[in-house]
């Protein structure tokens, strides 16, 4: 496999330290039920502002732009070979859902890359339209009339659903695994329509623009024009973290969130993608290795950060759900994050497959 080609892992690996972050702070305590201005004070609110702007409403459309280009850049596998990969990830993901950590979306990520593989092998303008247009109604529907709605509305701030907080507190924090079972499928079952909305017009835009960039070959893009993409990248970036940040200053109201998490998110999730293709051919080969192996061994290395942290936050492990500050869940996330380098690395080192084997149905379509 080309540099190109492998490049994809090396940004999967350094991506899942955002995943990780952003899972985190749900295995922490439950954000949807909290106003992080009312919650949180003094450095910890600080904190939390600086990992909501780098993380809120980027990370997820991130892992689906992602796994749009690996679709694509697997496409010579063949469809058929295609649908058993995602529905082995599919099941794993939602056994980890169910199981371990209610919030997950990456579920519905790959059920949206079921339909990303109409998309695949067609021309890039097609894929590209398509991801435009979805997105461009999800501005028009779910933020530009959410925020007509706000500011016509008598409640402008977010409030926090102390009992809702309770509940998760007391749940989570309890020995009774059955009823974190519970919990987790009533999150699950619970998405709504805002989130069926969310995952219709914002993870699949995602992961059709993933599609279209590699069928556009974006990675030759940049090596020929280093400095147009530099500025495209800047210019995403700036915007989308400009818009995030309105969104800290506008201190929890209804409209600064729809706008932070419903635009600047995804711009700047693009931004990020682009600024890792960039990087990707200049960082010491050493380095590339180390985050192309968790990449590679993205999946597991994502259900083993969920085992992990469940025994770390959950009552029949160390209880710390609801009890520690950004700061901590930080320097946690941190750790798991850097063992699992060492533990990827060492599966590579030993040609250890893990839960990737179940990819692999036909050794010949193996090009590494």
């Amino acid at each position: 496999m080309n540099n190109s080609n492998r490049n994809i892992y090396f940004i999967g690996g350094v991506s899942l330290f955002l995943l990780f972050i952003h899972s985190g702070q749900y295995f922490m305590m439950p954000l949807n039920e909290i106003n992080p201005f009312e919650y949180f004070f003094g450095g910890d609110l600080n904190v939390f502002n600086i990992v909501d702007i780098i993380t809120g409403g980027s990370v997820i459309p991130l892992i689906s732009i992602i796994i749009g280009y690996l679709l694509s850049q697997y496409s010579y596998t063949g469809k058929k070979h295609l649908v058993k990969v995602l529905v082995i990830a599919f099941v794993l993901l939602s056994l980890n859902a169910v199981l371990i950590f209610g919030f997950d979306q990456l579920p519905f990520v790959i059920l949206m890359a079921f339909i990303g593989l109409i998309f695949v092998g067609r021309h890039w303008i097609i894929t590209l339209a398509a991801s435009l247009i979805l997105f461009a109604l999800h501005l028009m529907f779910n933020v530009v009339l959410e925020i007509i709605t706000g500011l016509n509305s008598n409640i402008q701030h977010m409030y926090s659903g102390i009992q809702q907080v309770n509940e998760f507190i007391s749940t989570y924090r309890s020995t009774d695994y059955l009823a974190m079972v519970n919990m987790n499928i009533d999150i699950l079952t619970g998405i709504g329509t805002d989130g069926i909305y969310s995952v219709v017009f914002v993870i699949l835009p995602s992961v059709l623009l993933g599609i279209a960039l590699k069928e556009l070959n974006f990675t030759g893009f940049i090596k020929d024009s280093p400095y147009i993409s530099g500025g495209i990248i800047m210019v995403l970036l700036a915007g989308g973290i400009a818009v995030k940040l309105l969104q800290v200053l506008s201190l929890g109201t209804i409209t600064g969130e729809t706008l932070g998490e419903g635009f600047g998110g995804p711009v700047t999730a693009i931004g990020y993608f682009m600024i890792l293709v960039y990087i990707s051919d200049a960082v010491p080969k050493p380095v590339f290795k180390l985050f192309y192996n968790l990449g590679k061994y993205g999946l597991t290395s994502y259900i083993l950060f969920n085992i992990l942290m469940m025994f770390v936050f959950y009552g029949f492990g160390m209880a710390m759900y609801g009890q520690i500050s950004i700061q901590m869940l930080l320097f946690i996330v941190s750790a798991i994050y850097i063992l699992l380098i060492i533990f990827a690395n060492l599966m590579a080192a030993c040609n250890i497959q893990a839960l990737e084997q179940t990819f692999q149905t036909n050794k010949k379509m193996k090009r590494e």
